[in-house]
């Protein structure tokens, strides 16, 4: 008898939901898009697009969406178009039952602003993903400039075009070198500058101190750090930031410093 009163509500229960759902849904039919609320997530930290970038664009490529039946709305197909936006890590679009259209942005975080040999400027986000300058943003990032190749500024992402073109470790150190230093509050306030040269090499700029230090390629990166925040504590600490014009990092167990 217990079993057939459960069995029976549950029939209970599922055709009332039924019902429900379905008036629900006959009166969803009838609502109309009321307008567009865009939240970017991260807009305190960064400005690489803001909400009325993203109302313009969604507006111009889905015109009359405003007064539009809710229903009709292709919410899957205007997330997809702004996810091509290099500048967007992730977005999410959704309808509520009052009739607005919700776009949630999440942009991306660049670590470093890339200058090639052409000139051409651009951001790399900590992904390798390509980001073009914009003109109401400039962030204060780690300069990398030199014979760095003009092609990587047509790619969507420097690490996917390496691996396709096979030519080389120069844009993967060079992102490798720009989250170490990112990451490290001294460095990241230190060094303001990596040049590429000829050879592929890096020459890094810091902040203090009239020297260019020769850093050579990505190798043993971390260990080339470590010497260069010691001679920075144990022994500037003595002669002063301003005695030597050069520091090489290049080569194993030693630290080469030519004074002026």
């Amino acid at each position: 008898m217990k079993t057939l009163v459960k069995i029976l509500m549950l029939l209970f229960i599922g055709a009332y939901m039924i019902v429900v759902l379905g008036f629900a849904g006959k009166q969803y039919e009838g609502v109309l898009c009321r307008g567009l609320d865009v939240v970017v997530r991260d807009s305190l930290e960064r400005g690489l697009v803001t909400a009325g970038d993203i109302r313009n664009r969604v507006r111009l490529e889905h015109p009359g969406i405003a007064g539009m039946p809710i229903t009709q709305v292709d919410a899957g197909n205007i997330e997809e178009n702004l996810n091509r936006i290099p500048a967007i890590s992730n977005a999410q679009v959704y309808t509520d039952i009052k009739g607005r259209l919700i776009i949630e942005i999440t942009q991306r975080t660049p670590v470093a602003r890339i200058e090639d040999r052409d000139h051409n400027q651009y951001y790399l986000d900590e992904k390798g993903y390509v980001i073009p300058v914009g003109l109401n943003y400039t962030p204060h990032l780690l300069h990398i400039n030199g014979e760095i190749p003009a092609k990587f500024r047509k790619e969507k992402n420097i690490l996917k075009a390496e691996n396709r073109e096979g030519s080389g470790n120069l844009m993967p150190d060079l992102l490798k070198l720009s989250l170490y230093i990112d990451s490290d509050p001294f460095w990241r306030s230190q060094i303001v500058q990596v040049y590429v040269n000829r050879n592929g090499e890096f020459e890094l700029v810091p902040r203090v101190g009239a020297q260019i230090i020769l850093f050579g390629n990505g190798e043993q990166m971390e260990t080339k750090f470590f010497k260069l925040k010691t001679l920075y504590r144990e022994g500037f600490s003595h002669t002063g930031w301003n005695q030597y014009e050069i520091i090489n990092l290049k080569y194993d167990k030693q630290v080469i410093c030519t004074k002026r």
